[in-house]
């Protein structure tokens, strides 16, 4: 029993790295998207560039709450990983304790 914990454990840890590892492919094509947007920047005047700053603002917002949401996600899986494996070796030790009591 305590190897299908100690897999699924594992499995959360991956997963955890997974969502790492996609956070930073979205961060480095928001960062890519970012700098071709801004290159075309200069070409607008008045109005229409505060309004683009407007929006850039907006977008390099939400790419941080992505960013933060994405790796809070990760965070919260290693956390229950954690949590999971603590459980798993309480549980082993109480049934240890119980195990030991009786005579078989």
């Amino acid at each position: 029993m305590s190897q299908l914990f100690k897999t699924e454990a594992e499995v959360m840890v991956a997963t955890a790295g997974r969502v790492d590892s996609t956070n930073d492919e979205v961060q480095g094509e928001l960062g890519r998207l970012r700098g071709v947007v801004d290159s075309v920047r200069s070409n607008w005047a008045g109005q229409a560039q505060v309004s683009f700053d407007n929006l850039m603002e907006r977008y390099n917002s939400s790419a941080a709450q992505l960013r933060e949401a994405l790796t809070s996600i990760s965070e919260n899986i290693r956390s229950n990983a954690s949590n999971f494996d603590n459980v798993e070796a309480s549980n082993a030790q109480a049934l240890s304790r119980v195990g030991g009591g009786l005579s078989l």
